[in-house]
């Protein structure tokens, strides 16, 4: 990316260019601008699984709300120790007990036993604890001083507290507070207010709710931020992915501009001495370069086409880069011996171009590395794959350094990725007699085409 970019940016996030710890974080020089200013590091992005949301130890409120599992959990803990503690409660509360304490201590056992259905199907939870607290309620208006003297301890349902707490974290905001209101109505014995009824029926209601909605916001917010980090990172990813491809596309421009000019220079000397010489071998050569040279412009075309656009050319514009004619025509420009076994219409079209390209750069390589060497080219199609072995013996002439250090590196590389991507095996290195042999099997079945390339994978543009 170039300094133009980066200054056009307006994010932090969008400026990953690696800073080093002697210079100043700033774009400009001092000798234009004055002296720099250095700015305080700024720190990495995060991805969103790496945003720490809240601290280890505290997050156990959203495991509790986000867990369905841990919840039934909770409700079988709860639903467990409600139960001892009421039976106790029921054996230790004297010799004295009607048959309205055994009622009442039966109602409250079935609603301690629904608990652990409260996850799955909390509204019916709900509505069973608004009955058990109408019908105590009920039967405490009906025989008040009995209830008082007798069964007091347990005349409200201990599980209500439980119950809503887990309406207000599971159901919606209106249906939960309409049950919470409904559930404290019926604690409050019209027949006896006193501020010790009212402050029993707001501690069984209310503040059961009022923790449950602290639960339930801290979690809401928790995950509203970690959408929200999500969001900035795939914005990040995209705006960086943006800039290279315009950086790409700038790149590519200008890597076509200098190479169209020069090509078409060497294209159009050796016209110029097709047309001139009177030898027929200098008129032949110069004959094969305007081929090459041509046949190289219309090819990066077409790869220029693929940078800007990101699709391939139609297939009628596509160059036919048959495993017969073109084949044939640059095993015969390298002077390589050049066997074909089995017939080239098997295999689609998209392996054929990989055949040919494999060929291309293994007769490049071996004319840098092996000059004067031979080499044999062997092509066969079974059926169901194309096998390609491309052989040089070991070289007759030194090697050209200069010839050597050209290119990028990347055609190895870049058949590899190709071949791979087909569903094929690629392999290249010394043959053990100082020769090097490139071999590469392609499936004929390859469902992967030019027109999905990989854009992770560099194109092959036949430099070395």
């Amino acid at each position: 990316m170039s300094p133009a970019s980066w200054s056009s940016s307006s994010s932090p996030t969008e400026r990953r260019r690696p800073c080093s710890p002697t210079r100043p974080d700033s774009l400009t020089s001092p000798a234009e601008h004055g002296p720099a200013t250095t700015r305080p590091p700024r720190a990495t992005p995060r991805r969103p699984s790496e945003v720490p949301a809240v601290h280890t130890l505290s997050r156990w409120p959203e495991l509790i709300v986000r867990d369905r599992r841990i919840m039934l959990m909770v409700a079988i803990g709860a639903a467990t120790l409600l139960v001892i503690v009421q039976i106790v409660l029921y054996t230790t509360s004297g010799d004295d007990r009607g048959p309205g304490s055994l009622a009442e201590l039966a109602l409250n056992l079935l609603l301690d036993a629904s608990l652990p259905l409260i996850v799955r199907l909390p509204r019916t939870v709900g509505g069973l604890a608004v009955v058990v607290t109408t019908v105590l309620a009920l039967g405490a208006g009906l025989t008040p001083d009995a209830v008082a003297a007798q069964i007091d301890p347990i005349t409200t349902p201990v599980a209500t507290s439980v119950v809503v707490s887990f309406l207000v974290t599971l159901l919606p905001w209106p249906q939960a507070f309409a049950f919470a209101a409904v559930l404290a109505l019926p604690a409050i014995p019209i027949w006896s207010p006193s501020w010790g009824n009212l402050y029993e029926a707001l501690s069984s209601t209310a503040l059961p709710a009022l923790g449950a909605l602290y639960l339930r916001a801290r979690y809401e917010l928790v995950r509203s931020l970690r959408k929200r980090a999500e969001l900035a990172d795939s914005e990040r990813r995209l705006l960086a992915e943006r800039a290279e491809t315009a950086e790409r596309q700038r790149l590519a421009a200008d890597l076509h501009d200098i190479v169209t000019h020069h090509v078409t220079e060497i294209v159009l000397h050796a016209d110029a001495l097709r047309v001139t010489t009177r030898d027929d071998d200098a008129r032949a050569a110069a004959e094969q370069i305007r081929r090459a040279g041509t046949r190289t412009l219309t090819e990066l075309r077409d790869l220029m086409h693929v940078v800007t656009t990101g699709a391939r050319p139609a297939p009628a514009e596509r160059p036919q880069n048959d495993t017969g004619g073109d084949l044939a025509a640059l095993a015969a420009a390298d002077h390589a011996a050049l066997h074909v076994e089995g017939d080239p219409d098997t295999v689609p079209a998209v392996v054929a171009r990989a055949v040919y390209r494999v060929v291309q750069e293994s007769l490049t390589n071996a004319r840098k590395h092996a000059p004067g060497a031979p080499v044999t080219v062997a092509i066969s199609y079974p059926g169901d794959r194309a096998d390609v072995e491309v052989r040089n013996a070991p070289p007759r002439r030194s090697v050209d350094p200069t010839l050597t250090s050209a290119g990028s590196g990347m055609g190895l590389t870049g058949l590899d990725r190709r071949v791979t991507l087909l569903g094929g095996t690629f392999s290249a290195g010394d043959d053990g007699e100082g020769g090097f042999t490139v071999t590469a099997s392609l499936p004929a079945s390859a469902t992967r085409n030019a027109a999905t390339p990989d854009p992770r994978a560099p194109a092959d543009s036949g430099v070395t």
